[in-house]
């Protein structure tokens, strides 16, 4: 009897053991699972923050005529988004020359904080445009689109704005200034430009990465669009 007892107690133990341990390297599994679909969810949404670009501007190529002795002028239609595509304001332009510069300023932030989003105000590239000239006019003789150190359009009076219209006023001397450009979470201050020939019926978007600069990427060619030599 006491072999019995003893017996029923032995396998009665291994029994609630074996389960015990079944039931611990389980919930070690659905934790281990939850965990890596946290990292794997944080790891997709960095990606996303990094890899993100918004359209803040459309230019659209309305005439290209001779001028007289100048040469070909280019008639433009301005159009600056906001962050969801709505627009802010247009502007009708006239550019001598072809091939169409857009000029503005960069602030960028280091890769790794836009990466974790947890300041909403340093989670992107920020721009100012500055101007409008081409391969025929200097800079200096281009066509004013924003006035440096002005609140951006869309965010007048937001924490945003604010944010945005001190890195402007300052916006030298954190290109120039390492310890400055740091205390202000910023990896690079710079102008910039891009630029392409453009001829009538043609549309181009003006877009900026969240990390990068600005790209210039045609969308659209009307069927009154001028063909381009092969």
């Amino acid at each position: 009897m006491m072999v019995t007892v003893l017996g029923g107690l032995v396998i009665g133990g291994m029994a609630w053991w074996t389960v015990d341990r079944e039931n611990r390297l389980r919930a070690d599994i659905a934790d281990l699972e939850q965990r890596m679909a946290i990292e794997i969810a944080t790891r997709d949404a960095a990606i996303e923050r990094l890899g993100r670009d918004r359209r803040i501007a459309r230019i659209e190529v309305l005439d290209q005529q001779e001028s007289g002795g100048e040469g070909v002028r280019t008639q433009l239609r301005f159009i600056e988004l906001d962050d969801e595509g709505r627009e802010l304001g247009r502007r009708d332009l006239s550019v001598p020359g072809e091939v169409i510069h857009i000029d503005a300023w960069t602030a960028r932030f280091d890769p790794e904080r836009v990466a974790q989003g947890e300041d909403p105000l340093r989670d992107r590239t920020l721009v100012l445009l500055r101007r409008i000239y081409s391969d025929r006019i200097s800079p200096s003789q281009g066509l004013l689109l924003d006035t440096p150190g002005a609140i951006p359009d869309g965010y007048a009076g937001s924490k945003r704005a604010r944010f945005e219209q001190g890195i402007w006023k300052r916006f030298w001397t954190l290109a120039t200034d390492p310890a400055a450009a740091r205390s202000s979470g910023l990896r690079v201050a710079q102008g910039e430009a891009v630029y392409k020939p453009m001829r009538p019926g043609e549309t181009y978007e003006l877009r900026v990465e969240a990390v990068g600069g600005m790209t210039l990427v045609p969308v659209q060619s009307h069927a009154n669009a001028i063909p381009r030599d092969p």
